[in-house]
């Protein structure tokens, strides 16, 4: 390990002070050296391979805890065929192995003299003075998130960042290894971005400030752009207007966000309207808007941001806000819960597809909530003077109901926090959601009778 450490100071040279990557090998290498010599190195990114003096301390510390070591040792299977003589070199001798690893016989060897000259001699472990950031490969076969914890107590400034990639993420994901240590280099302390739609009032302000409060950069996103504004003020972020009906045009915004602001780390599709009043009674050109708006406004929000998060690779979250109305038929709001139902399934699926990516996907499903949305519902079948006098009687049964959009949106936070696929707010929610499953039929049941608009 000395010879390769001083190989790797010569390459230094009078350059130093320098920023240092190393992957594999050359993380293994690159934390000893800039533990033995800080004063050549600024800062150092470690891909997939940790410090031999870390792990064995590690497994020391927790040699009380077989499980533990033994989970650590598993990904590290392969290094007792290494140290076995001739079988490794017979092995790399066969054109197939050779070409499945993409390396040529002589490269092969070199790593197993690399295995067996240091797995085992990896002597004490040293402190870190300067900065480290660890990039976890979440699809890491070898190395994992024990190996990585290992460096905690000897490093004195330690930042870890997940990416979603295998273990030779430095050749299939290049450029977002690079934007990853170019951020790292640079200092960038930065905050989590968050995108709301429908951020103008209700459920989707309070949800743009409440992530605000938790330092996010917020960016605001509202048909009415004044209002987007106001929210954007308050919250100390941005707004854009924005009709997510259209197709091209909410494109268009996520591409203007990612050049102008990065990609977002949480998408909460919320923009939706109401519509109440009977099947019978709502005109096709009712339902084309409902489902315009309600289903079509959420299917482009994440057709547009999606591919985003699923570059990057670093994860993130998106939010669907669908309803109780979605799991509770009722005669009053067939087309409403109709497009909310069908955003319920869409989050499952979608969650169930992004898995992999690492982008959690929740639909948080309110109750009677008292925001603004019950003076703008439209109910079908209706004049002007019934439709006001029924705006204001679910107006104010929503507000006597008093649950305030800011607990929907403690929700929204929590569903992130805690990646919560279905979440049920407000008890009658909860309630709706637990019968379904015990007894269907006194659902419907309830649907005949009980109105909620």
């Amino acid at each position: 390990m000395g010879a390769l450490v001083g190989d790797l100071l010569r390459v230094v040279g009078d350059r130093g002070p320098v920023h240092l990557v190393g992957h594999d090998w050359g993380s293994v290498i690159g934390w000893q050296a800039v533990a033995r010599h800080p004063e050549a190195f600024l800062s150092f990114t470690s891909i997939s391979g940790p410090d031999l003096g870390h792990v064995g301390d590690w497994v020391r510390r927790h040699r009380h805890n077989p499980a533990a070591v033994l989970g650590l040792v598993w990904k590290s299977w392969y290094i007792a065929g290494f140290k076995v003589p001739v079988v490794p070199e017979l092995v790399w001798r066969m054109p197939w192995v050779r070409r499945r690893l993409n390396a040529g016989h002589r490269e092969l060897v070199n790593g197993l003299e690399l295995y067996r000259a240091n797995i085992g001699h990896g002597g004490a472990p040293r402190r870190v003075a300067v900065r480290v950031q660890q990039i976890a490969l979440q699809n890491d076969p070898y190395v994992s998130e024990k190996h990585l914890e290992a460096a905690e107590p000897w490093t004195a400034d330690l930042t870890r960042r997940p990416l979603f990639a295998g273990h030779w993420a430095p050749r299939t994901h290049p450029e977002q290894v690079a934007r990853m240590v170019e951020d790292f280099i640079d200092g960038k302390a930065r905050r989590q971005l968050v995108v709301v739609t429908g951020a103008g009032s209700g459920i989707g302000r309070a949800t743009a400030l409440r992530f605000a409060r938790e330092g996010a950069e917020v960016i605001a996103v509202d048909i009415d752009l004044d209002t987007a504004e106001k929210t954007a003020a308050e919250a100390r972020g941005h707004a854009y207007g924005l009709d997510v009906t259209d197709s091209a045009a909410t494109h268009e915004l996520a591409r203007r966000i990612k050049q102008r602001h990065g990609v977002p780390d949480v998408v909460v599709a919320n923009a939706g309207v109401g519509l109440a009043g009977p099947f019978l009674q709502t005109s096709e050109e009712d339902w084309r808007r409902v489902v315009d708006v309600n289903l079509w406004g959420v299917v482009h929000t994440l057709r547009a941001f999606a591919p985003l998060l699923v570059e990057r690779a670093q994860g993130g979250h998106l939010v669907v806000t669908a309803s109780m109305a979605g799991f509770f038929p009722t005669p009053a709001l067939p087309a409403y819960s109709t497009t909310k139902a069908a955003v319920l399934m869409l989050a499952q699926c979608l969650a169930a597809e992004l898995r992999p990516h690492g982008v959690g996907v929740s639909a948080i499903c309110p109750g009677v909530v008292d925001t603004n949305i019950t003076a703008t519902t439209r109910f079908a079948g209706t004049g002007d003077a019934e439709q006001v006098a029924k705006r204001q009687k679910a107006g104010k049964a929503y507000r006597l109901r008093g649950f305030r959009p800011e607990r929907v949106a403690d929700q929204v936070l929590r569903a992130v926090q805690r990646n919560r696929t279905i979440v049920p707010v407000t008890a009658e929610a909860k309630f709706v959601r637990f019968a379904n499953r015990v007894s269907p039929r006194l659902v419907r049941a309830l649907g005949r009778v009980v109105n909620p608009v």
